[in-house]
């Protein structure tokens, strides 16, 4: 069955990231976001994110493939 899509703000995004002991600074969320790494959804002022979209972008961007 289709889940409704759940957004987090930027707290809420890092914590389901990232351990508690290796988390990031909100500081590093607002430089991706700027920096268009990961995609966010804007409802008024306020800017959410989708935890699965957010992981697959930085899949994407942030893996090392080894040279062959």
């Amino acid at each position: 069955m289709n889940q409704p899509m759940k957004l987090v703000d930027a707290r809420g995004l890092l914590e389901a990231l990232f351990d508690e002991d290796s988390r990031p600074s909100l500081r590093w969320i607002r430089e991706q976001q700027a920096n268009r790494t990961i995609p966010y959804v804007k409802i008024g002022h306020f800017v959410r994110f989708h935890v699965p979209s957010v992981i697959a972008a930085l899949k994407q961007h942030n893996t090392v493939n080894p040279r062959a």
